[in-house]
């Protein structure tokens, strides 16, 4: 029994826990592709397909976002907390992820799949439903899978090689998603007709894409069991400042935790200013199919596979090299790179590319280098947030005396899932009020077209700027890093002792 107890207290204080290979980094990996299918095709054909196909106006389905977000407020950080709070034979991660993976694929199917022929209404309450169910099934998955990865290593450069192989992994599935969605569900049939206006390709893309996203998520369940942690030998970790550190699962605790992971300077930082950043990524994804159709004037479905392609390339590059390059720069500065240097690339689409621009229209070569560099320089956030985050859990931990990775991951997703849905707000709203976009037609007044490139990139970089003169108020270096992990050995110390003392 005393050998027993010391083990588990050894392993819950990160001595002696043995370093992941690259096998168990990698299946883990492979279950964020799932993530990154969902996140790349809702942003590339969400709004496209309810207002240029199916007929919706951009303002409802903008609504309809802003509806699932009161229950995405809800959902996201609460399965965190529950995930923290949970005693699962099958594991307090894994149990959840298990039931997101099993649920998801079919609900993006459905997203996908609007009947045709339905009345304003109807294809509104299609909208809202699927995107409830496709949302609730992927925060089940998401929130304990990052809080997950959080927990595989407390080393603070392996934490990055965690997160930047799964952000690798994830960037190959979204390179496919982004890619072959055009060329095998939109093909070019018939000349000078826009293929993405062919129905029958959605529900095709989401059946197919749907099951990619169940099967990847299994294999991050199965590949990760034997790294769960066992339910019987869960022991208190260290002492709380105040209060009790095993707060039950009601409400109440739920919002007390909620308000106290906020209060965590670094994860304040961290939280408002990747909202921020998400929220002008989306806008951007979210009009992207505008800007090359009416802006740019590219619509082969080859030549707009190719321009996804190589954003995907470049952050694949960028990947391998910015995670070689974080062992010498503070997670934060790099960080900061990201958002400045994406902004300024946002600003160039608007200024070089368009009619009586630089570069001019249909000019295949230039948007490929463009995407390229924005897929290098936005790498960065594919993997750097959530070393930040296993880092700021330690930070509490030394202040409360708990561990909370799924509340901060939860908070963390809604923040991600509110800055979604008000992009396609804002996207649907402005689509229709400020550029004049008049749905299914083909050609767009040159108004409307200039006011598409604006929104397209002046606005998400704005945003892209104000997110990055927040990080830099993130005080969570190497060194400071370091310290609080030696204070918290330190403080597990008497712990060990009284309990080889029975």
């Amino acid at each position: 029994m005393k050998a027993v107890v010391e083990s588990s207290v050894n392993e819950i204080a990160g001595q002696g826990r043995p370093r992941l290979n690259l096998q168990t980094k990698a299946l883990y990996g492979i279950g964020d592709i799932a993530n990154a299918v969902k996140m790349v095709l809702f942003g590339l054909f969400t709004l496209y397909l309810y207002t240029t196909v199916m007929g919706l106006p951009g303002s409802l389905v903008g609504i309809a976002s802003i509806l699932v977000l009161v229950w995405d407020a809800v959902i996201d950080p609460y399965i965190g907390y529950l995930s923290d709070k949970a005693h699962f034979h099958f594991g307090r991660r894994h149990t959840f992820i298990l039931v997101g993976a099993l649920t998801m694929g079919i609900t993006f199917w459905a997203f996908f799949s609007p009947p045709q022929g339905l009345s304003t209404g109807a294809l509104f309450a299609w909208l809202l439903g699927s995107s409830f169910l496709v949302r609730t099934a992927t925060s089940l998955y998401g929130v304990p899978y990052f809080a997950l990865g959080a927990e595989l290593s407390q080393d603070y450069h392996e934490r990055t090689s965690i997160t930047g192989i799964r952000g690798i992994l994830a960037l190959l599935g979204t390179l496919a998603a982004a890619s072959l969605s055009f060329v095998a569900f939109f093909p070019d049939r018939t000349p000078g007709v826009d293929p993405k206006l062919n129905y029958a390709g959605y529900p095709t893309m989401g059946l197919a894409f749907g099951l990619v996203m169940t099967v990847t998520g299994l294999i991050a369940v199965l590949g990760t069991l034997s790294w769960r942690p066992d339910p019987s030998l869960t022991l208190r970790t260290s002492l709380p400042t105040g209060g009790d550190a095993e707060m039950s699962q009601t409400p109440r605790n739920f919002f007390a935790s909620f308000i106290q992971s906020l209060r965590n300077p670094s994860f304040r930082m961290l939280f408002i200013s990747y909202s921020l950043f998400f929220l002008g990524i989306v806008i951007n994804s979210s009009l992207s199919i505008h800007y090359l159709t009416y802006y740019a004037k590219l619509t082969a479905s080859a030549a707009l596979s190719t321009f996804q392609l190589a954003f995907y390339v470049g952050g694949l590059v960028g990947v391998v090299f910015w995670l070689r390059l974080s062992r010498v720069i503070e997670k934060h500065w790099l960080y900061l790179l990201t958002n400045l240097a994406t902004a300024t690339l946002m600003v160039c689409a608007l200024v070089l590319m368009g009619e009586g621009h630089l570069f001019g229209t249909g000019n295949l070569r230039a948007l490929i280098i463009g995407h390229a560099l924005g897929g290098f320089f936005g790498s960065i956030l594919w993997f750097m947030p959530g070393s930040m985050i296993a880092d700021v859990a330690d930070e509490d931990e030394l202040a409360t005396g708990q561990r909370r990775e799924g509340s901060f991951f939860g908070i963390f997703f809604f923040g991600q899932q509110l800055a979604a849905g008000v992009s396609l707000l804002l996207s649907g709203v402005l689509v229709d009020w400020f550029a004049g976009l008049v749905p299914g037609q083909v050609a767009q007044s040159p108004q409307t077209v200039w006011r598409i490139g604006l929104l397209y990139s002046v606005f998400p970089a704005a945003l892209l700027g104000v997110a990055a003169g927040l990080i830099l108020r993130y005080t969570l270096s190497k060194q400071r890093v370091a310290a609080i992990r030696a204070e918290l050995n330190r403080r597990r110390m008497p712990i060990t002792s009284d309990l080889t003392g029975w």
